[in-house]
């Protein structure tokens, strides 16, 4: 008889409806008496499981809606109709402000705290004064009776005093092994402080855990734990023992707790009781567990840094064979925690294999480091480390699995790959993982190590073209690179090639199924390749033209690959392009003939990938890419005519017009490329680039003020061809604004220093466009477009009027002021009245300001105290028909356009 099931109840894989006589992948026989039987257990360990999972959720409510009135006012219960208690609050005086079992908590506390501290003091000071049988009699009458208290306590549900009697207890355990000693009691005074110790922590470490045991109490187990950690490192001291004797001790620490850690679960995980029983449930056993876990973790991970510390460091080969006992241990731990402990999470047998992985690498290494030549001893670590990779990836891409695998069945057995790939247990999947992140993460601390020496062949010949074209006379230079860095650079392409292509194949990965982590590494190999291939000729000692022409030539391939095939792994092309362009740009800085050579054909390259990626039909990534070429080949002219201008010796403003040429053939080879169907981004990319090609010539200029003129006046033009295009109409006011900035220049050459020399231009250009646009554009108001040209002339005037003793510039611009409030006026204006009556007003000012002065300096000083308190008596005597006057002068202007 068949029954429907989610899946094999062996391996877990889905059976489908109905299933199969037997599991397509374990042959597991899935009919007859004993499979019908089979799946009764199994629904019925469901229905317990689902029944047992909802009076937990139902517990943890009703504890949280206790805990949540746990502050309330006291209650009492009243007899209610059902029978039942019922909870009626209690009114006093005040609500309390600690809740019982945080007062009985307290209290315990400072009670064991104080019964320890009495019995040091007893022990320290008042020892002397009993003799020796007095002495051991008051101590294990003590110590017997706070040790033999939790039980009678227990079973009166005393279990928090239960558990305070058992601290105090085993504090004075300690307290009676030091007081033995001090007293010298059976000869122990003779012996090594730190071998008693280390015996009576020990024991006491033991006594604790099974005392806890037995007795069914929390604390005395996780004491137990903690006091573990001082034997090992106190015999070790005892035997004068060295770093990796203390490595030693700390490991096997570690590896005994797990042991009994195992020991402790093991009945629990194969469903009998026991260990949640003893120490209190499942949550504290949970919560023993988690800690107990961390400890020993922690505690391996403390050793394997001793050892492996030691081991980089050590001075001779016989130090590292010492330092490889340690090692092995964490190497052994680690294995077996990864293969063995099947109860352990995922993410901690990953951990512990990885952790043995470092191991195996540092003690690999170590060893090599004595047997390698001089300055090798980094590829000592990155050859294990890139094969442990290179061995894990493809255990990864086996298993079929780069995760976590995915549970479905019994007991959390996975269900297999995700692309259905042969089955791996989780303990070689935990161990690929492991293994894999650990190698990885050292392969990178190597390239870590090596990267100064990398950098620096890297940017070599950069600072000798610092010195080159900074004016001076550089020294001969050279441009050498050890063998040894450029072998752990690829070692770590050669990993990420081979992680990348063994991702691709286990997740069956391609252009129509893209992987984002085989993407990532493929990215990662491309980047690394790079460098490791073309810094090959400069670790084999080629000249310099010769590198540098391994560089142009590598990235004039990809460009042209990238041509022929623009839809096939675009991006680790994209890079590797701008990487080998980037260093054969940056390289090319040391010579003066390469840099116009390698910028020169790098802009025809540019040039021509842009025009062919944008005359199809192309997915974005190569649109972006075209216009990315196009704008560079524009800058690549402009480097291009900067540099024939410096070798050529000529000075900088006349290698600006070179620059200028650049940004105006721009402007027009946007023009025509905007014409062309499809080529209006890179048409737009281009005339960008000319845009800061023109910025850039004209900084050139600055300081070189008939050249900065003839600059702004041709870029200027250009603007107002540019504006000829119908798109681009707004360009004439840049146009015209840089021809007016080039007759300001043109003005202060010739000495002129009148302000309306140079904004009469401005205001007559802004006043004739606004106009235009009020004209074409009905509901345009005066102030957008007569306010700024009217301002341009007549704000600096003022200004200057004010240091002008001259009468013909007040005239001058009061008359203009006049006219200009007469036509605001006729015409109904609010610019032009604005502008126009305030400066008129300030120019009349200004010509009474000498004669009021001489007045004032005639009258008396009371008087102009007078005026002004007459003044505002009058102000108040009229002050409402003065409000409306302005009120109506308000609404008249407002009303204007």
């Amino acid at each position: 008889m068949h029954m429907q099931s989610p899946g094999c109840p062996d391996c877990g894989i889905p059976l489908g409806s109905p299933p199969p006589a037997r599991c397509t992948r374990c042959r597991l026989p899935l009919t007859g008496p004993d499979a019908f039987a089979l799946w009764q257990v199994t629904g019925e360990l469901s229905a317990l499981d689902a029944r047992r999972q909802w009076l937990a959720q139902r517990h943890a409510e009703l504890l949280a809606a206790l805990r949540a009135r746990r502050e309330a006012p006291a209650e009492i219960p009243v007899a209610a109709s059902a029978g039942a208690p019922a909870i009626v609050p209690v009114s006093g005086p005040a609500a309390r402000e600690l809740s019982a079992p945080s007062a009985r908590t307290a209290l315990l506390i400072v009670g064991g705290v104080l019964v320890v501290v009495a019995a040091v003091v007893f022990t320290v000071v008042s020892w002397g004064r009993l003799g020796i049988g007095g002495r051991a009699a008051v101590l294990l009458a003590l110590t017997a009776c706070a040790l033999a208290l939790p039980r009678p306590l227990r079973r009166r549900q005393l279990t928090a005093t239960a558990e305070t009697s058992a601290a105090v207890g085993l504090a004075l355990v300690l307290l009676d092994g030091y007081a033995a000693r001090q007293a010298g009691l059976g000869g122990l005074d003779r012996v090594g402080a730190a071998g008693y110790w280390a015996v009576l922590t020990a024991l006491t470490a033991v006594g604790a855990a099974g005392y806890g045991w037995w007795q069914r109490l929390r604390l005395p187990l996780p004491v137990g734990l903690l006091m573990a950690r001082l034997p090992a490192l106190l015999g070790t001291a005892a035997l004068g023992g060295t770093t990796e004797d203390y490595a030693t001790a700390v490991i096997a620490t570690a590896a005994v707790d797990f042991a009994v850690l195992y020991a402790l679960t093991a009945r629990d995980t194969a469903g009998q009781a026991g260990f949640r029983e003893r120490v209190g449930g499942e949550r504290a056993a949970t919560t023993l567990v988690t800690v107990a876990r961390a400890v020993a973790g922690g505690w391996a991970l403390l050793g394997g840094a001793l050892a492996v510390g030691y081991a980089v460091v050590a001075p001779s080969p016989a130090a590292v064979v010492r330092a490889w006992v340690p090692l092995g241990l964490l190497v052994l731990l680690g294995t077996v925690l990864c293969r063995g402990f099947r109860a352990l999470p995922f993410a901690l047998r990953a951990g512990a294999e990885g952790v043995a992985a470092v191991a195996v690498i540092v003690a690999v290494g170590a060893g090599l480091r004595y047997v390698t030549p001089p300055g090798w001893a980094v590829v000592g670590y990155a050859a294990p480390a890139a094969l442990i990779a290179a061995w894990a990836a493809v255990s990864c891409a086996r298993s079929g699995r780069w995760a976590k695998p995915a549970t479905g069945g019994p007991a959390g057995e996975p269900t297999g790959g995700p692309t259905g790939g042969p089955f791996a247990p989780p303990s070689r999947a935990a161990a690929a993982l492991g293994e894999l992140a650990a190698a990885s993460t050292a392969l990178l601390l190597t390239g870590v190590v090596v990267l100064p020496k990398l950098a620096h062949a890297l940017i070599r010949p950069v600072a000798h073209g610092v010195a080159l074209w900074g004016g001076g006379h550089p020294p001969r230079w050279s441009w050498q690179l050890a063998a040894a860095p450029l072998v752990v650079l690829w070692l770590s392409a050669a990993v990420l090639a081979a992680m990348a292509g063994l991702r691709a194949r286990a997740v069956g990965d391609g252009d129509r199924h893209p992987d984002r982590l085989a993407n990532a590494l493929r990215n990662a190999q491309a980047l690394t390749a790079v460098p490791a291939v073309l810094l090959l000729p400069v670790a084999l000692g080629l000249p310099y033209a010769w590198v540098l022409a391994a560089a142009v030539v590598a990235s004039v391939a990809v460009a042209v690959d990238v041509v022929r095939r623009p839809d096939a792994a675009l991006l680790p092309r994209l890079l590797v392009l701008a990487a080998t362009g980037a260093l054969a740009l940056l390289w090319s800085s040391a010579d003066r003939a390469a840099v116009l050579a390698v910028w020169g054909t790098f802009a025809a390259s540019a040039a021509v990938l842009a025009h062919v990626l944008s005359a199809t039909a192309s997915p974005p990534a190569v649109r972006t890419t075209a216009r990315v070429a196009g704008a560079f080949a524009v800058l690549a002219l402009g480097v291009e005519a900067v540099a024939s201008g410096a070798t050529a010796g000529l000075p900088r403003h006349v290698t600006a017009f070179a620059v200028l040429a650049v940004a105006v053939t721009a402007a027009g080879a946007a023009a025509a490329w905007h014409r062309m169907p499809g080529r209006g981004q890179v048409s737009t990319a281009v005339e960008g680039a000319g845009y800061a090609l023109a910025a850039i010539a004209i900084a050139l200029t600055v300081l070189h003020p008939d050249a900065l003129s003839l600059a702004l006046a041709v870029t200027g033009v250009a603007g107002l061809a540019v504006a000829l295009r119908p798109d681009r109409r707004r360009a004439a006011l840049v146009g015209t604004g840089l021809l007016i900035a080039s007759s300001w220049v043109r003005l202060a050459l010739a000495g002129v220093s009148s302000p309306e020399a140079y904004t009469l231009p401005i205001t007559a250009a802004a006043l004739v466009v606004g106009h235009r646009r009020r004209t074409g554009t009905p509901g345009t108001g005066s102030w957008p477009a007569y306010g700024a040209g009217l301002s341009a002339t007549m704000l600096p005037g003022l200004a200057a009027m004010w240091s002008d003793e001259n009468w013909v510039r007040p005239l001058l611009l009061g008359a203009a002021a006049l006219l200009v409030t007469v036509v605001g006026v006729r015409a109904r204006l609010q610019a032009p009245l604005v502008v126009g009556g305030g400066v008129l007003v300030l120019v009349g000012l200004h010509e009474l300001a000498p004669t009021v002065v001489q007045v004032f300096g005639l009258l008396p000083r009371w008087v102009p105290v007078a005026a002004a308190g007459l003044l505002l008596l009058l102000l108040g005597a009229t002050y409402e028909k003065r409000i409306d006057e302005a009120r109506r002068l308000r609404d008249t202007v407002r009303s204007m356009t």
